[in-house]
Protein backbone atom coordinates (compact mmCIF):
# COMPACT_ATOMS: atom_id res chain seq x y z
CA UNK A 1 0.00 0.00 0.00
CA UNK A 2 1.35 3.42 -1.04
CA UNK A 3 1.09 5.68 1.98
CA UNK A 4 2.19 9.23 2.78
CA UNK A 5 5.01 7.72 4.82
CA UNK A 6 6.33 5.70 1.90
CA UNK A 7 6.02 8.72 -0.35
CA UNK A 8 8.11 10.79 2.07
CA UNK A 9 10.69 8.01 2.29
CA UNK A 10 10.79 7.73 -1.49
CA UNK A 11 11.22 11.47 -1.90
CA UNK A 12 13.91 11.48 0.75
CA UNK A 13 15.85 8.76 -1.03
CA UNK A 14 15.45 10.51 -4.39
CA UNK A 15 16.48 13.90 -3.06
CA UNK A 16 19.32 12.35 -1.13
CA UNK A 17 20.57 10.64 -4.28
CA UNK A 18 20.26 13.89 -6.20
CA UNK A 19 22.17 15.75 -3.50
CA UNK A 20 24.87 13.11 -3.50
CA UNK A 21 25.20 13.29 -7.26
CA UNK A 22 25.30 17.08 -7.15
CA UNK A 23 27.97 16.96 -4.47
CA UNK A 24 30.14 14.81 -6.72
CA UNK A 25 29.89 17.35 -9.60
CA UNK A 26 32.62 19.97 -9.19
CA UNK A 27 31.47 23.61 -9.27
CA UNK A 28 33.52 25.69 -11.72
CA UNK A 29 35.48 28.37 -9.94
CA UNK A 30 35.98 31.83 -11.40
CA UNK A 31 39.35 33.43 -11.39
CA UNK A 32 39.90 35.67 -8.36
CA UNK A 33 39.41 39.38 -9.05
CA UNK A 34 42.31 41.66 -8.28
CA UNK A 35 41.73 44.48 -5.82
CA UNK A 36 42.37 46.99 -8.61
CA UNK A 37 39.77 45.43 -10.88
CA UNK A 38 37.32 45.22 -7.98
CA UNK A 39 37.81 48.93 -7.37
CA UNK A 40 37.15 49.71 -11.04
CA UNK A 41 34.01 47.60 -11.14
CA UNK A 42 32.71 49.18 -7.92
CA UNK A 43 33.29 52.64 -9.35
CA UNK A 44 31.54 51.61 -12.56
CA UNK A 45 28.47 50.28 -10.70
CA UNK A 46 28.12 53.28 -8.37
CA UNK A 47 29.04 55.72 -11.13
CA UNK A 48 26.32 54.38 -13.43
CA UNK A 49 23.73 54.85 -10.69
CA UNK A 50 24.95 58.39 -10.07
CA UNK A 51 25.01 59.19 -13.79
CA UNK A 52 21.37 58.24 -14.40
CA UNK A 53 20.02 59.57 -11.10
CA UNK A 54 21.79 62.91 -11.50
CA UNK A 55 21.07 63.53 -15.19
CA UNK A 56 18.34 66.15 -14.55
CA UNK A 57 20.33 67.96 -11.83
CA UNK A 58 23.35 68.33 -14.10
CA UNK A 59 21.24 69.43 -17.08
CA UNK A 60 19.40 72.14 -15.16
CA UNK A 61 22.63 73.36 -13.58
CA UNK A 62 24.19 73.67 -17.03
CA UNK A 63 21.25 75.33 -18.80
CA UNK A 64 19.74 77.59 -16.11
CA UNK A 65 22.60 80.14 -16.11
CA UNK A 66 22.34 80.54 -19.89
CA UNK A 67 18.53 80.70 -19.90
CA UNK A 68 18.62 83.40 -17.23
CA UNK A 69 21.44 85.25 -18.99
CA UNK A 70 19.58 85.55 -22.29
CA UNK A 71 16.28 86.36 -20.58
CA UNK A 72 14.45 83.08 -21.09
CA UNK A 73 13.47 83.35 -17.44
CA UNK A 74 14.28 85.61 -14.52
CA UNK A 75 15.32 84.74 -10.98
CA UNK A 76 12.16 84.83 -8.82
CA UNK A 77 10.37 86.94 -11.41
CA UNK A 78 8.40 86.11 -14.56
CA UNK A 79 9.70 86.88 -18.03
CA UNK A 80 6.34 87.58 -19.67
CA UNK A 81 4.97 87.53 -23.18
CA UNK A 82 4.76 91.32 -23.38
CA UNK A 83 8.58 91.43 -23.24
CA UNK A 84 9.07 89.14 -26.24
CA UNK A 85 9.90 90.70 -29.60
CA UNK A 86 9.65 87.69 -31.91
CA UNK A 87 9.09 83.95 -32.02
CA UNK A 88 12.85 83.46 -31.67
CA UNK A 89 12.67 85.10 -28.25
CA UNK A 90 10.80 82.10 -26.87
CA UNK A 91 13.85 80.31 -25.58
CA UNK A 92 12.20 77.18 -24.24
CA UNK A 93 12.54 73.97 -26.25
CA UNK A 94 9.47 73.27 -28.44
CA UNK A 95 7.78 76.64 -27.75
CA UNK A 96 4.21 77.21 -28.87
CA UNK A 97 2.23 80.28 -29.86
CA UNK A 98 -1.28 79.19 -29.00
CA UNK A 99 -0.63 80.13 -25.40
CA UNK A 100 1.23 83.12 -24.02
CA UNK A 101 3.86 81.98 -21.57
CA UNK A 102 5.85 83.35 -18.66
CA UNK A 103 8.82 81.61 -17.04
CA UNK A 104 10.76 82.06 -13.83
CA UNK A 105 13.67 80.27 -12.16
CA UNK A 106 12.74 79.83 -8.51
CA UNK A 107 15.77 80.31 -6.24
CA UNK A 108 14.79 78.81 -2.88
CA UNK A 109 18.20 78.90 -1.23
CA UNK A 110 17.65 81.99 0.91
CA UNK A 111 13.88 81.90 1.40
CA UNK A 112 10.60 80.62 -0.08
CA UNK A 113 9.04 82.11 -3.18
CA UNK A 114 5.42 83.27 -3.51
CA UNK A 115 3.29 82.62 -6.60
CA UNK A 116 0.17 84.79 -6.82
CA UNK A 117 -2.60 83.35 -9.02
CA UNK A 118 -5.40 85.86 -9.68
CA UNK A 119 -9.13 85.32 -9.99
CA UNK A 120 -9.65 86.13 -13.68
CA UNK A 121 -12.61 88.26 -14.69
CA UNK A 122 -13.71 85.85 -17.41
CA UNK A 123 -13.34 82.15 -18.30
CA UNK A 124 -9.87 81.42 -19.66
CA UNK A 125 -7.74 78.27 -19.60
CA UNK A 126 -4.41 78.56 -17.82
CA UNK A 127 -1.95 76.33 -16.04
CA UNK A 128 0.85 77.19 -13.60
CA UNK A 129 3.47 74.45 -13.74
CA UNK A 130 5.83 74.16 -10.76
CA UNK A 131 8.77 71.80 -11.27
CA UNK A 132 11.96 70.87 -9.45
CA UNK A 133 15.54 70.23 -10.61
CA UNK A 134 14.77 66.53 -11.09
CA UNK A 135 12.44 67.65 -13.93
CA UNK A 136 9.40 66.39 -12.10
CA UNK A 137 6.20 68.36 -11.60
CA UNK A 138 5.72 69.38 -7.99
CA UNK A 139 2.33 71.00 -8.51
CA UNK A 140 -0.01 72.03 -11.30
CA UNK A 141 -2.31 74.97 -10.57
CA UNK A 142 -5.32 75.25 -12.87
CA UNK A 143 -5.29 73.25 -16.09
CA UNK A 144 -8.01 70.60 -16.28
CA UNK A 145 -8.88 71.34 -12.64
CA UNK A 146 -10.20 74.75 -13.60
CA UNK A 147 -9.38 78.12 -12.00
CA UNK A 148 -7.46 77.88 -8.70
CA UNK A 149 -6.75 81.44 -7.57
CA UNK A 150 -4.76 81.93 -4.40
CA UNK A 151 -1.40 82.68 -2.83
CA UNK A 152 1.02 79.77 -3.11
CA UNK A 153 4.40 79.59 -1.41
CA UNK A 154 7.12 77.28 -2.72
CA UNK A 155 9.49 76.10 0.01
CA UNK A 156 12.89 74.50 -0.49
CA UNK A 157 14.31 71.38 1.19
CA UNK A 158 15.96 73.39 4.00
CA UNK A 159 12.79 75.29 4.98
CA UNK A 160 11.73 74.58 8.58
CA UNK A 161 9.46 77.52 9.40
CA UNK A 162 5.71 78.01 9.24
CA UNK A 163 3.89 79.20 6.11
CA UNK A 164 2.21 82.55 6.92
CA UNK A 165 -1.55 82.92 7.04
CA UNK A 166 -3.64 80.86 4.63
CA UNK A 167 -0.94 80.53 1.96
CA UNK A 168 -0.89 77.20 0.17
CA UNK A 169 2.48 75.47 0.62
CA UNK A 170 4.23 73.70 -2.26
CA UNK A 171 7.28 71.72 -1.14
CA UNK A 172 10.29 71.33 -3.44
CA UNK A 173 13.03 68.77 -2.79
CA UNK A 174 15.58 70.93 -4.63
CA UNK A 175 16.88 74.43 -3.92
CA UNK A 176 16.07 75.56 -7.46
CA UNK A 177 12.88 75.04 -9.40
CA UNK A 178 11.12 76.31 -12.48
CA UNK A 179 7.72 77.96 -12.70
CA UNK A 180 5.86 78.36 -15.98
CA UNK A 181 2.52 80.08 -16.63
CA UNK A 182 0.64 79.25 -19.82
CA UNK A 183 -2.54 81.13 -20.74
CA UNK A 184 -4.75 80.46 -23.75
CA UNK A 185 -4.86 83.16 -26.42
CA UNK A 186 -7.90 82.27 -28.51
CA UNK A 187 -6.69 83.76 -31.79
CA UNK A 188 -5.08 87.10 -32.63
CA UNK A 189 -8.14 89.11 -31.66
CA UNK A 190 -8.03 87.63 -28.17
CA UNK A 191 -4.30 88.28 -27.67
CA UNK A 192 -4.62 91.67 -25.88
CA UNK A 193 -7.06 90.19 -23.37
CA UNK A 194 -4.77 87.21 -22.77
CA UNK A 195 -1.80 89.54 -22.20
CA UNK A 196 -3.88 91.55 -19.73
CA UNK A 197 -4.84 88.37 -17.87
CA UNK A 198 -1.18 87.32 -17.71
CA UNK A 199 -0.30 90.56 -15.91
CA UNK A 200 -2.21 89.33 -12.86
CA UNK A 201 0.21 86.42 -12.25
CA UNK A 202 3.18 87.28 -10.01
CA UNK A 203 6.16 85.56 -8.43
CA UNK A 204 8.50 87.08 -5.82
CA UNK A 205 10.48 86.26 -2.66
CA UNK A 206 8.31 85.65 0.40
CA UNK A 207 9.83 88.59 2.30
CA UNK A 208 9.03 90.93 -0.61
CA UNK A 209 5.40 89.78 -0.70
CA UNK A 210 4.99 90.22 3.05
CA UNK A 211 6.55 93.67 2.85
CA UNK A 212 5.11 95.11 -0.38
CA UNK A 213 2.41 92.72 -1.58
CA UNK A 214 1.69 92.95 -5.32
CA UNK A 215 3.23 96.44 -5.36
CA UNK A 216 6.68 94.81 -5.19
CA UNK A 217 9.08 95.80 -7.97
CA UNK A 218 12.03 93.55 -8.81
CA UNK A 219 15.54 95.04 -8.66
CA UNK A 220 16.61 97.01 -11.72
CA UNK A 221 19.67 94.84 -12.25
CA UNK A 222 18.36 91.32 -12.40
CA UNK A 223 20.33 88.64 -10.53
CA UNK A 224 22.28 86.12 -12.58
CA UNK A 225 23.52 82.56 -12.07
CA UNK A 226 27.18 81.67 -12.49
CA UNK A 227 27.96 78.96 -15.02
CA UNK A 228 30.28 76.22 -13.74
CA UNK A 229 33.45 75.50 -15.71
CA UNK A 230 34.91 72.11 -14.91
CA UNK A 231 38.63 71.41 -15.05
CA UNK A 232 38.25 67.67 -14.62
CA UNK A 233 39.45 65.26 -17.35
CA UNK A 234 36.94 65.12 -20.17
CA UNK A 235 36.05 61.44 -19.73
CA UNK A 236 34.88 62.02 -16.12
CA UNK A 237 33.83 65.67 -16.43
CA UNK A 238 30.19 64.69 -16.21
CA UNK A 239 30.63 63.78 -12.55
CA UNK A 240 32.35 67.07 -11.77
CA UNK A 241 29.39 68.93 -13.28
CA UNK A 242 27.02 66.67 -11.34
CA UNK A 243 28.90 67.33 -8.12
CA UNK A 244 28.48 71.08 -8.58
CA UNK A 245 24.78 70.60 -9.34
CA UNK A 246 24.36 68.57 -6.15
CA UNK A 247 26.20 71.23 -4.14
CA UNK A 248 23.96 73.99 -5.54
CA UNK A 249 20.60 72.24 -5.55
CA UNK A 250 20.41 69.63 -2.79
CA UNK A 251 20.36 70.00 1.01
CA UNK A 252 23.63 69.12 2.76
CA UNK A 253 21.71 66.62 4.89
CA UNK A 254 21.37 64.35 1.84
CA UNK A 255 24.98 63.18 2.38
CA UNK A 256 23.91 61.42 5.56
CA UNK A 257 20.14 60.98 5.26
CA UNK A 258 19.83 59.75 1.67
CA UNK A 259 21.35 56.26 1.33
CA UNK A 260 21.88 56.55 -2.41
CA UNK A 261 23.58 59.94 -2.15
CA UNK A 262 25.69 58.69 0.77
CA UNK A 263 26.95 55.79 -1.35
CA UNK A 264 28.38 58.24 -3.89
CA UNK A 265 31.12 59.15 -1.40
CA UNK A 266 32.89 55.99 -2.58
CA UNK A 267 33.51 57.69 -5.92
CA UNK A 268 34.40 61.08 -4.45
CA UNK A 269 30.95 62.58 -5.01
CA UNK A 270 28.93 64.42 -2.36
CA UNK A 271 26.69 67.43 -1.74
CA UNK A 272 29.11 68.97 0.70
CA UNK A 273 32.25 68.60 -1.39
CA UNK A 274 31.14 68.23 -4.97
CA UNK A 275 33.37 65.85 -6.94
CA UNK A 276 36.89 65.30 -5.58
CA UNK A 277 38.32 63.86 -8.76
CA UNK A 278 41.90 64.83 -7.84
CA UNK A 279 41.87 62.32 -4.97
CA UNK A 280 40.72 59.31 -7.01
CA UNK A 281 42.95 56.42 -8.01
CA UNK A 282 43.28 55.36 -11.65
CA UNK A 283 41.04 52.30 -11.25
CA UNK A 284 38.17 54.45 -9.97
CA UNK A 285 38.63 56.93 -12.81
CA UNK A 286 38.51 54.11 -15.37
CA UNK A 287 35.29 52.79 -13.87
CA UNK A 288 33.68 56.23 -13.91
CA UNK A 289 34.73 56.86 -17.52
CA UNK A 290 33.05 53.59 -18.52
CA UNK A 291 29.96 54.54 -16.50
CA UNK A 292 29.68 57.88 -18.31
CA UNK A 293 29.79 56.16 -21.70
CA UNK A 294 27.28 53.48 -20.73
CA UNK A 295 24.99 56.01 -19.04
CA UNK A 296 24.54 58.09 -22.16
CA UNK A 297 23.83 54.96 -24.19
CA UNK A 298 21.20 53.87 -21.66
CA UNK A 299 19.51 57.30 -21.80
CA UNK A 300 19.30 57.15 -25.61
CA UNK A 301 18.11 53.53 -25.50
CA UNK A 302 15.41 54.43 -22.99
CA UNK A 303 14.16 57.21 -25.25
CA UNK A 304 14.04 54.90 -28.26
CA UNK A 305 11.93 52.44 -26.27
CA UNK A 306 9.70 55.03 -24.59
CA UNK A 307 6.04 55.28 -25.49
CA UNK A 308 4.83 54.21 -28.91
CA UNK A 309 5.04 55.19 -32.56
CA UNK A 310 1.81 55.15 -34.59
CA UNK A 311 1.52 56.56 -38.13
CA UNK A 312 4.95 58.12 -37.65
CA UNK A 313 3.92 60.01 -34.48
CA UNK A 314 5.85 59.25 -31.28
CA UNK A 315 3.76 59.41 -28.10
CA UNK A 316 5.24 59.53 -24.61
CA UNK A 317 3.14 59.50 -21.45
CA UNK A 318 5.75 59.65 -18.67
CA UNK A 319 6.58 63.36 -18.91
CA UNK A 320 6.69 65.28 -15.66
CA UNK A 321 6.77 62.19 -13.46
CA UNK A 322 9.10 59.33 -14.39
CA UNK A 323 8.70 57.51 -11.08
CA UNK A 324 11.59 55.28 -10.02
CA UNK A 325 13.15 54.87 -13.45
CA UNK A 326 16.21 57.18 -13.53
CA UNK A 327 17.11 56.17 -17.08
CA UNK A 328 13.66 57.18 -18.31
CA UNK A 329 13.87 60.46 -16.43
CA UNK A 330 17.23 61.14 -18.07
CA UNK A 331 15.74 60.42 -21.49
CA UNK A 332 12.85 62.80 -20.88
CA UNK A 333 15.25 65.51 -19.73
CA UNK A 334 17.38 65.09 -22.85
CA UNK A 335 14.51 64.99 -25.35
CA UNK A 336 11.44 66.53 -23.62
CA UNK A 337 12.75 68.85 -20.93
CA UNK A 338 9.98 70.39 -18.83
CA UNK A 339 7.22 68.15 -20.21
CA UNK A 340 3.76 68.37 -18.69
CA UNK A 341 1.78 65.48 -17.17
CA UNK A 342 -0.08 63.49 -19.81
CA UNK A 343 -3.51 64.20 -18.31
CA UNK A 344 -2.86 67.90 -18.99
CA UNK A 345 -1.01 67.92 -22.32
CA UNK A 346 0.20 65.21 -24.72
CA UNK A 347 2.96 66.15 -27.21
CA UNK A 348 3.32 63.57 -30.03
CA UNK A 349 6.09 64.44 -32.47
CA UNK A 350 6.92 63.28 -35.99
CA UNK A 351 9.69 63.86 -38.49
CA UNK A 352 8.46 61.44 -41.20
CA UNK A 353 5.65 61.27 -43.74
CA UNK A 354 3.27 58.41 -44.58
CA UNK A 355 6.03 56.72 -46.58
CA UNK A 356 8.45 56.83 -43.65
CA UNK A 357 10.67 59.44 -45.29
CA UNK A 358 11.92 62.59 -43.56
CA UNK A 359 9.80 65.75 -43.72
CA UNK A 360 11.33 68.34 -46.03
CA UNK A 361 10.04 71.65 -47.38
CA UNK A 362 10.97 70.62 -50.90
CA UNK A 363 7.81 68.49 -50.81
CA UNK A 364 4.15 69.25 -50.04
CA UNK A 365 2.10 67.55 -47.32
CA UNK A 366 -1.33 67.52 -45.72
CA UNK A 367 -2.60 66.36 -42.35
CA UNK A 368 -6.22 65.33 -42.89
CA UNK A 369 -8.85 64.64 -40.23
CA UNK A 370 -12.12 62.97 -41.18
CA UNK A 371 -15.25 64.63 -39.80
CA UNK A 372 -15.73 61.87 -37.22
CA UNK A 373 -12.02 61.75 -36.33
CA UNK A 374 -11.16 65.30 -35.25
CA UNK A 375 -8.70 65.59 -32.32
CA UNK A 376 -10.59 64.78 -29.08
CA UNK A 377 -9.71 67.44 -26.50
CA UNK A 378 -11.45 69.12 -23.58
CA UNK A 379 -9.63 72.40 -24.20
CA UNK A 380 -7.91 72.87 -27.61
CA UNK A 381 -5.33 71.37 -29.98
CA UNK A 382 -2.36 72.78 -31.85
CA UNK A 383 0.18 71.71 -34.51
CA UNK A 384 3.58 73.43 -34.44
CA UNK A 385 6.58 73.35 -36.78
CA UNK A 386 10.20 73.18 -35.60
CA UNK A 387 13.73 73.01 -36.90
CA UNK A 388 16.15 70.33 -35.67
CA UNK A 389 16.97 72.49 -32.60
CA UNK A 390 13.28 72.27 -31.64
CA UNK A 391 12.81 76.03 -31.97
CA UNK A 392 10.42 77.92 -34.23
CA UNK A 393 11.36 78.55 -37.86
CA UNK A 394 10.92 82.18 -38.90
CA UNK A 395 8.69 82.75 -41.95
CA UNK A 396 7.32 85.80 -43.74
CA UNK A 397 3.73 84.78 -43.00
CA UNK A 398 4.48 84.86 -39.23
CA UNK A 399 2.57 81.66 -38.54
CA UNK A 400 4.45 79.08 -36.48
CA UNK A 401 1.61 76.77 -35.52
CA UNK A 402 -1.99 76.10 -36.43
CA UNK A 403 -4.90 74.63 -34.51
CA UNK A 404 -8.40 74.85 -33.16
CA UNK A 405 -7.83 78.44 -31.96
CA UNK A 406 -6.38 79.71 -35.27
CA UNK A 407 -8.40 82.58 -36.75
CA UNK A 408 -10.16 81.61 -39.98
CA UNK A 409 -9.43 77.86 -39.85
CA UNK A 410 -11.79 76.23 -42.38
CA UNK A 411 -13.43 72.82 -42.42
CA UNK A 412 -14.27 71.09 -45.68
CA UNK A 413 -17.86 70.78 -46.90
CA UNK A 414 -18.18 67.30 -45.36
CA UNK A 415 -16.99 68.50 -41.95
CA UNK A 416 -13.46 67.14 -42.33
CA UNK A 417 -10.36 69.27 -41.83
CA UNK A 418 -7.17 69.46 -43.90
CA UNK A 419 -4.02 71.24 -42.75
CA UNK A 420 -1.72 72.23 -45.65
CA UNK A 421 2.01 71.91 -44.85
CA UNK A 422 4.38 73.31 -47.48
CA UNK A 423 6.95 76.00 -48.21
CA UNK A 424 5.14 77.61 -51.14
CA UNK A 425 2.33 79.98 -50.15
CA UNK A 426 -1.02 78.53 -51.34
CA UNK A 427 -3.86 80.58 -52.83
CA UNK A 428 -5.92 80.00 -49.66
CA UNK A 429 -3.81 80.44 -46.53
CA UNK A 430 -6.58 79.66 -44.02
CA UNK A 431 -5.24 76.18 -43.20
CA UNK A 432 -1.59 76.71 -44.18
CA UNK A 433 1.30 75.89 -41.87
CA UNK A 434 4.42 77.35 -43.56
CA UNK A 435 7.36 74.96 -43.90
CA UNK A 436 11.03 75.85 -44.42
CA UNK A 437 12.90 74.87 -47.56
CA UNK A 438 14.78 72.15 -45.71
CA UNK A 439 14.13 69.56 -43.02
CA UNK A 440 11.59 70.08 -40.23
CA UNK A 441 9.56 68.19 -37.66
CA UNK A 442 6.08 68.61 -36.20
CA UNK A 443 4.70 68.51 -32.67
CA UNK A 444 0.97 68.09 -32.08
CA UNK A 445 -0.42 69.19 -28.70
CA UNK A 446 -3.59 67.84 -27.13
CA UNK A 447 -4.49 70.30 -24.35
CA UNK A 448 -6.79 68.50 -21.95
CA UNK A 449 -6.71 65.22 -23.93
CA UNK A 450 -9.88 63.16 -23.75
CA UNK A 451 -9.63 59.51 -22.53
CA UNK A 452 -9.50 58.26 -26.13
CA UNK A 453 -6.04 59.81 -26.49
CA UNK A 454 -4.79 58.51 -23.15
CA UNK A 455 -6.05 54.93 -23.59
CA UNK A 456 -4.77 54.64 -27.16
CA UNK A 457 -8.08 54.35 -28.99
CA UNK A 458 -7.44 57.65 -30.81
CA UNK A 459 -4.28 58.26 -32.79
CA UNK A 460 -3.30 60.98 -35.25
CA UNK A 461 -3.30 60.17 -38.97
CA UNK A 462 0.03 60.14 -40.81
CA UNK A 463 1.34 63.27 -42.50
CA UNK A 464 0.54 62.53 -46.15
CA UNK A 465 2.88 63.53 -48.96
CA UNK A 466 1.19 65.09 -51.97
CA UNK A 467 2.72 63.79 -55.21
Amino acid sequence: MFTVKTLILALGVSLGCFASAAAQTPTPKSSPMSSELAQEETAYAIGLQAYLWGYPLREYNRTDPNVVKIGGSYINDFHKYSELKSAKDRFVVTPNNVTIDAYATADLRAEPVVIFVPALTGPRWYIVQVGDSFDEIVRNIGGTKGPQPGVYVVTGPDFTGQVPGDMIQIRSRTKFGVVGVRILANGEADLPKAVEAQKGFHIMPLSAYLRDGLAYKPPGERPQLTAFESKAPEDIRYFDELGEAMRQRLPASADSEDMLVASFAQIGLSVGGGFKWQTLDEATKRGLARAATAGEQIVDSKWAATGEVTNGWKYTFAGGRAGYDPGLRGALVKYELGAQLSDQVIYPNTSVDDKGEGLNGERKYVLHFDADNLPPVFVFWNLAMYASDMLFIENDFHRYSIGSTTDGLKKNADGSLTVVIQNEKPADTSNWLPAPKGEFNLTFRFYGPEPAVLDGSYRLPAVKRIE
